[in-house]
Order: C-alpha cells, then sequence, then structure tokens
C-alpha cells in the first residue's frame, strides 16, 4: 500500500511540475529533454525535461527507475528529482546554480541482505553546459546536501521488521549527472 501511494504521489508531483513548466513565458530556449548517461550505465532508464520560467531560471525535472532483479540481487528504485536552476548567463548554457531535491523509492538485494526504504534528499549543485552545435548539449552536474533515510534492513531468511529499523540524515553528496540534451523549442 506504501508504494501504490508513493507512485500516485510522484505521478502527480510530475504532472504539476510540467505543467508549471508549460506556462513559462514566450524566450528562446524554453524547452529541453535530456537523460543521463551516469543512470544508463547503471542500465536504470531515466528522462527529464527542462522549463524556462524567468530569464535566468529554469526548472529541471528527472525521473528514474531500475526493476533489474536475480536470484542474488534485486536492484528496485524510482526517483523524482526536481531542481531550480540559476543561469547568470543565457539559459542552458554554461554555468548554474541549482537548487536540487530527490526523492527515492527502493527496494534492494544482496545475497541474503535486504534494505527496503525510501529517501529524501535536498541541497545545492552546481553545473556546466557545453552547446556542442544545432539543438544538442551536454550538461555536467554535482550537487551535495542533506540525505534523509529510512529503511527496513532484514535477512531474506527473517520477517521484514513492521517498522524501519534505519532511519537517519546526513550529509551527503547527491547529485551526479552527465547528460545530453535536445533543445526542442
Amino acid at each position: 500500500m506504501h508504494t501504490t501511494i508513493l507512485n500516485k504521489s510522484i505521478g502527480k508531483s510530475v504532472l504539476f511540475f510540467f505543467l508549471l513548466g508549460c506556462g513559462s513565458t514566450g524566450m528562446a530556449q524554453r524547452i529541453a529533454l535530456k537523460t543521463n548517461a551516469l543512470y544508463w550505465a547503471t542500465l536504470s532508464p531515466n528522462i527529464g525535461g527542462e522549463f524556462r520560467l524567468a530569464r535566468h531560471f529554469t526548472l529541471d525535472m528527472n525521473v528514474a527507475g531500475n526493476f533489474i532483479s536475480s536470484d542474488k540481487r534485486q536492484l528496485k528504485f524510482q526517483q523524482f528529482a526536481p531542481e531550480l536552476r540559476y543561469w547568470p548567463g543565457r539559459p542552458m548554457a554554461r554555468n548554474f546554480f541549482g537548487i536540487t531535491t530527490s526523492y527515492t523509492n527502493f527496494n534492494l538485494r544482496f545475497n541474503k541482505n535486504c534494505y527496503d526504504g525510501d529517501a529524501f534528499a535536498a541541497g545545492l549543485a552546481y553545473g556546466f553546459n557545453w552547446v556542442i552545435g544545432g539543438r544538442w548539449n551536454i550538461e555536467a552536474s554535482l550537487g551535495a546536501g542533506l540525505l534523509s533515510y529510512r529503511v527496513f534492513d532484514y535477512k531474506t531468511d527473517t520477517q521484514k521488521p513492521l517498522s524501519p529499523n534505519k532511519n537517519k540524515v546526513i550529509l551527503a553528496p547527491i547529485k551526479a549527472e552527465i547528460a545530453f540534451t535536445y533543445l526542442l523549442y
């Protein structure tokens, strides 16, 4: 039930931020589609969109997931990561600074160790966007901030605890991205 409620809330958040981005004013380089190559390296499909909100501000939103499972390993997660960006110069070109957040729901299993939980992160990000020609850009960014997680940590041969048995808030790297970007409009 927890996962169903979570998936509905992530869907509503994505729709809200998409509609917010569609209401931006008529300026050059307003909408971009992107994908993070680092996620694809872990076989995690992902897609993102960036929407111009004002002269120096954009809203970047990314969703990712993975549903890989084998006899000894399982890597399942869903993530939604919005970021408000400030561009000192032209949006979607060169340097940017961001306030980044993410929400992740995960279910991991390695041999007999199971980790089922969720995490919320918020912090600051810095990135650079290289214009490589036409409508294509390559973007690299890093972020750090507070990461709060709660986990059901148990072994496969034991019963899952009734409530999360690990809760923590830590200062951590919360974002790494090398993205290929296509400017739509």
